[in-house]
């Protein structure tokens, strides 16, 4: 072959250029690539959890709140509540916990802890001898079955310590 035969197809300069072919090759490598992917990530049949035989979806999900207590921490003395997840009696998972002191009557919106999943909630609050704590908590479980998040409220309860 003579050399101008051999470099007809080539550019002098590369700058700013492409070779012929080259877009149609990248739509189809694209292509198969994408087919590839979609057939490999779909799914064959749809699986869903489901309660076991007999359920009649009547359980619930609980929570323990721990009341008020004055605790010395790092030489403070604090105010210290809790609410952690209790037993499911259907099939739930504890996601969230949130957990909130307040003094009554003062104006102030307290303190609020939260906590995602199983873990508990701990709130502080610094200690004012003689005053009236406010407590309110909730405790939220997820479902496989709507309505997917069941929440439960605690509260507000007084406590004089």
């Amino acid at each position: 072959m003579s050399w101008s035969l051999t470099n007809r197809f080539r550019p002098k300069s590369t700058v700013g250029q492409y070779y012929p072919g080259i877009v149609p090759r990248s739509m189809a490598v694209l292509t198969a690539g994408l087919l590839i992917t979609f057939t490999a990530v779909s799914p064959a049949g749809v699986a869903q959890a489901s309660p076991p035989s007999g359920d009649d979806g009547t359980g619930e999900c609980s929570f323990i709140l721990t009341p008020p207590k004055v605790m010395q921490i790092s030489g403070m003395s604090l105010v210290v509540a809790t609410l952690r997840p209790g037993p499911c009696t259907m099939h739930a998972n504890p996601n969230s916990s949130v957990v909130c002191l307040s003094v009554a009557g003062s104006g102030s919106q307290g303190e609020c802890a939260s906590k995602n999943g199983a873990d508990p909630a701990e709130v502080r609050y610094p200690y004012q001898p003689g005053s009236t704590y406010v407590l309110k908590a909730t405790g939220c479980a997820g479902t496989f079955e709507p309505p997917y998040n069941i929440c439960q409220d605690y509260g507000p309860s007084q406590y004089t310590l």
